[in-house]
């Protein structure tokens, strides 16, 4: 690529929009805030680009603004100076490194600015950038004059000044300010900034005109309350859609609106409008008029149908009840696993120990049962597996209890059975006694609680004699999509898929097969949660359309962590830890019973909402209503069924809890706010893991190997040069394929470059790519280490172990 095309794709990155001309090309000039085109581009005999700003930018301020230098306008200005052809001084050719122009640096921003006035006289305006820490890292001046406005900016490299543009990503403007600020006003230009402060609003917009927004650093708006105030005008309105996308990115994201000052002329901003006002208006009136505007507008929600993959947040571990949050912390942190592989598994075990013995009572005609289904999809060597082992070890430590158990009654019914036999053969040489013959004692049953089959032939037994229900556990759920496929066009298929589907909701079933002793059985409440792993080709393979239509995919919370590199740890999961987590699955399964109806069947005892409960809960049934009604296919299936989750989350989120005597609890046959909005905090969560999960069923190749690559960036940091790219990542071997693939991330806003300053004896500064959102995956909320790994439990966590460990659950040993 010529030094030509290089620049005109920069500056079609930056906004600059070039055009081609009879002589060459047009630009808006990236060193001042354009509003028509005056930068002219030509090439040179020798291919150098030609560069000349009609406003009055000095070459350098040009080059500086784009974070090129002088040199780069040559061809060869990445070669060595050993390799570049050496023509003789008064032949067009290429310069000599050592002869080229190099950037003017100075020791400080004012005298930078001093030579600036010298040039353009004293200037209308002057603002400051400051980083976070408040020290200066830039300066923009603006002149007024009878031919429009002139700016120029004055920037930090290093210890030294340049006149040009600052590092990417710029700070933004009163930065320092806007750290414990709650809401934040986004205007455009310094001006409009400091009107809006001087009536009390926390103001900021983005260095050098409406065109550099992706150029700047956003993050510092992360979860606030941000209010976009445009000019009236279209770049105004372009201007608030950039920083609408680029903000929603973040994570947390920002609660964003846009308002439109009224009485403006056209191009006005919100200094026409205080001068609309006049100078009698008092502060706190106007902002009471904007913020009547605010209010009146709705918030900007992420669009649910967009199949862009969205960057993976972590599991909220602070939604769990303890002792479920220390539990999967400490579990985690020990096997070097993502948190969400810990956590949806151990929420699919309590829901399956509560099973039929309690429901959420909505309201008279809806409630819903303890049933989750849970799938963790991850590569081989994830550490899914030791994850899944973890959560399902105090279930499986019970289920070994009860079948103890159940030996023990074997071996009674054993004797009972020889007595009953020996007293039945008396009674028929008694035959002419009118004796009733003696009665049969009736086999116990085993009680399960968890099963590893996923057949229906193998399961509806069980059930009929478990009415309280089983977790379904499967360490590849590839065999149970694989039960469905066998049949998927049969009769047979039908009947097990309607099966399932009525397990999902607690209903009963009936069974009726051809073939075998019962050819007709019924259970009352067909209960079972589901856990199990999967990885992520096979599931995308799994779930055909005849799963998506069935409403089976819907009915799956599903969690997908981007792969992170296993480090070792001396962490373990201490036998405190197994105890407490051993003692609340025992506990609630003997503290939790159902009650028997009339018909001698096992139904579960309802408990309904805290008034305080319903409105929390009505409010969120509203805005998920809102979120549904614009969806389609997939995603409103999910949807629909995301909704009865947030009840089911919530049934189980109250009952530990209840068992771990929170004093925060109101009542242990209500649930309360608190439960309701741990439940509505994981729904919201795994809405965005659906998102992500589904937009990867619908990636393309170039899609995977993009979220692929931004996930290996995230491992590293989230900041990465070129040339640790070609390194480090092995599917981009060559420098060129690295910076192609950075580029294009950084032009779909995935991230930007910015600029290590540049030495005081100039030089082409060095650029690396910077995630938009750096992931957080590195600092998932993970108990603390020492040098060697060791847990730190702090004394608090201590403390909690021991009294958990206490309330030590009574198996029946």
């Amino acid at each position: 690529m010529s030094p030509t095309e290089r620049i005109l794709a920069v500056l079609s990155e930056r906004g600059c929009c070039p055009r081609q001309t009879g002589s060459g090309w047009i630009a808006l000039c990236p060193g001042h805030d354009d509003q028509s085109p005056s930068l002219s581009i030509s090439e040179a005999d020798d291919r150098r680009v030609l560069l000349k700003c009609h406003a009055g930018c000095q070459l350098d301020d040009v080059c500086a603004a784009i974070g090129w230098t002088t040199a780069d306008l040559f061809e060869s200005a990445d070669l060595s100076a050993s390799t570049k052809p050496k023509i003789a001084g008064g032949k067009r050719g290429f310069r000599r490194r050592d002869n080229k122009k190099r950037t003017k640096t100075y020791p400080t921003g004012d005298e930078a600015i001093r030579e600036l006035v010298e040039r353009h006289g004293p200037p209308t305006g002057r603002w400051t950038y400051r980083d976070a820490a408040g020290d200066e890292v830039g300066f923009v001046l603006r002149w007024d004059t009878s031919d429009g406005k002139t700016i120029r900016p004055v920037a930090r490299r290093g210890d030294r000044w340049i006149i040009g543009g600052m590092p990417q990503p710029r700070p933004l403007y009163r930065l320092p300010e806007l750290a414990d600020a709650g809401r934040v006003y986004v205007v455009e230009g310094e001006k409009c900034a400091d009107v809006g402060r001087s009536i009390g609003l926390v103001c900021t917009t983005s260095a050098q005109g409406e065109k550099s927004a992706p150029m700047t650093d956003w993050s510092p708006l992360a979860g606030k309350d941000v209010i976009i105030v445009p000019d009236a005008d279209s770049a105004g309105r372009d201007y608030a859609d950039t920083v609408v996308e680029i903000l929603s990115g973040l994570v947390p994201r920002p609660r964003i609106r846009i308002i439109e000052l009224p009485n403006v002329p056209d191009g006005g901003d919100i200094v026409d409008w205080l001068d609309w006002h006049g100078e009698a208006a008092e502060p706190d009136e106007l902002v009471r008029q904007i913020e009547v505007l605010v209010d009146a507008v709705e918030v900007i929600e992420p669009d649910p149908t967009s199949t862009t993959i969205e960057r993976f947040v972590p599991f909220p571990l602070d939604a769990l009840p303890e002792p479920l949050r220390l539990i999967v912390k400490r579990a985690s942190n020990a096997i070097g696993c993502d948190p969400a592989f810990v956590a949806l598994p151990v929420l699919a075990v309590v829901a399956a120990i509560i099973g039929n013995s309690r429901q959420i009572q909505l309201k008279r005609s809806w409630s819903e049962p303890s049933i989750l289904w849970m799938v963790i999809v991850g590569e081989s060597g994830t550490a899914k597996t030791p994850a899944f082992r973890f959560a399902t070890a105090p279930v499986n430590t019970l289920q070994r209890s009860l079948l103890r158990q159940h030996e023990l009654a074997m071996q009674e019914y054993d004797i009972e059975m020889a007595y009953y036999e020996r007293q039945m053969t008396a009674w028929k040489k008694n035959t002419g006694e009118s004796e009733k013959p003696p009665e049969k004692p009736i086999a116990p049953a085993a009680k399960r609680v968890i099963v590893g089959d996923a057949t229906v032939e193998s399961l509806v037994p069980i059930l009929r004699g478990n009415s309280r229900g089983v977790l379904l556990h499967r360490d590849e759920l590839s065999g149970w999509f694989g039960s469905f496929e066998r049949y998927v066009s049969s009769k047979r298929g039908s009947a097990d898929a309607a099966f399932w589907l009525s397990c999902f909701n607690g209903e009963s079933v009936t069974i009726d097969r051809k073939t075998g002793t019962e050819r007709t059985t019924h259970v009352p409440n067909a209960t079972v949660s589901i856990v199990g792993g999967i990885q992520p080709g096979t599931l995308r393979r799994s779930l055909s359309i005849e799963h998506r239509e069935s409403g089976l995919a819907a009915r799956l919370l599903m969690a997908f962590p981007p792969r992170r590199a296993k480090r070792w740890t001396e962490a373990e999961i201490g036998a405190d830890l197994q105890e407490v987590y051993q003692n609340l699955v025992v506990g609630l399964f003997n503290s939790l019973q159902p009650i028997v109806n009339e018909l001698g069947e096992e139904t579960p005892i309802s408990v309904g909402l805290t008034p305080k409960a319903k409105s929390v809960w009505v409010a969120f049934c509203d805005s998920h209503a809102d979120e549904l009604v614009e969806l389609t296919g997939d995603l409103a299936a999910a949807w629909s069924k995301l909704e009865a989750y947030a009840a089911r989350l919530a049934l189980v989120v109250h009952f530990v809890r209840s068992f771990n005597r929170d004093p925060t609890l109101e009542s242990e046959d209500e649930v309360d706010e608190i439960s309701i909005a741990a439940a509505i905090r994981l729904v919201e969560w795994f809405k965005r893991e659906t998102r992500r999960v589904y937009a990867m069923f619908a990636e393309s190749d170039e899609d995977r190997e993009r979220r692929r690559l931004l996930e290996w960036i995230d491992r590293q940091g989230g900041v990465v040069t070129s040339r640790e790219v070609q390194m480090g990542y092995r599917r981009l071997r060559s420098s060129g394929a690295a910076e192609a693939a950075l580029e294009s991330l950084v032009r779909d806003q995935y991230g930007v470059w910015e600029f290590a300053a540049a030495s005081p004896k100039g030089g082409r500064p060095s650029r690396a790519f910077r995630s938009a959102t750096v992931s957080p995956v590195n600092k998932t909320d993970a108990v603390s280490g020492d040098a060697d790994g060791n847990v730190d439990v702090d004394d608090e966590a201590t403390s909690m172990i021991g009294n958990l460990a206490d309330r030590r659950g009574d198996s029946g040993d």
